[in-house]
């Protein structure tokens, strides 16, 4: 009896670790297929933080970038019209004083002593008179000498916002010269930080004669 049963116990301990070894890979195989919750919860934060650092990334481009001073080029032309004006009108009132056909083509510019000079198509005893008169045209001169010093600075002004709109493209040197308060960026005043940047620029350089050629380089042309 003793022995009848040891052999029935030996026999299912031997059944029992068949059926165990038989669902061995079956586990296996649910237990590779469904992760557990600790390793979803890595894919989670693995996940977060790919998110936050993409995030991160566009922020720092968007503050990296720099952006171009906004600035009203309208209103600096509005600023120098008033002398354009005044400058066309009196050189073709000085014509027709001198009974010459008002729509003569003209280049005004100033000599080495800061003289107007005037050329056109003209006998050299009407340009000697209109050069003389304009000299002494102190309302005149004025006008021109803040056009032959502004009209350069409104150029470069005009060029840049418009490459700058077009292409979304920033610019050092003309962020430099506007100032953050408005009323400090009348074409006057940034006219004048344009020329001493330019000046320290080229003394730098060792290029001062430049400095005296673009003073001399602007010029006035009436019905070109």
């Amino acid at each position: 009896m003793t022995i009848s049963c040891v052999l029935n116990s030996e026999n299912t301990m031997a059944h029992i670790t068949t059926e165990q070894a038989l669902q061995i890979p079956q586990q296996l195989k649910k237990n590779g297929s469904h992760p557990g919750p600790e390793s979803g919860s890595q894919n989670a934060v693995s996940t977060k933080k790919n998110v936050l650092t993409d995030e991160t990334v566009t922020l720092f481009k968007q503050h990296s970038k720099p952006k171009i001073k906004q600035l009203k080029v309208e209103n600096l032309k509005n600023e120098l019209g008033q002398d354009t004006a005044f400058v066309k009108e009196t050189l073709r009132s000085k014509l027709s004083e001198y009974n010459l056909n008002p729509n003569t083509p003209l280049k005004v510019s100033k000599d080495l002593y800061g003289h107007i000079e005037i050329k056109g198509s003209l006998l050299q005893s009407d340009i000697e008179k209109l050069s003389n008169d304009l000299n002494t045209h102190s309302s005149f001169k004025e006008s021109f000498d803040r056009l032959s010093q502004q009209q350069p600075t409104l150029n470069y002004v005009d060029n840049v916002v418009k490459i700058s709109s077009a292409y979304g493209v920033s610019n050092n040197l003309f962020n430099s010269l506007i100032s953050e308060k408005k009323e400090f960026n009348n074409l006057n005043d940034i006219a004048h930080r344009y020329a001493a940047l330019r000046t320290t620029a080229e003394q730098l350089n060792g290029s001062n004669q430049n400095i005296v050629e673009n003073d001399l380089g602007f010029q006035f042309e009436l019905n070109a």
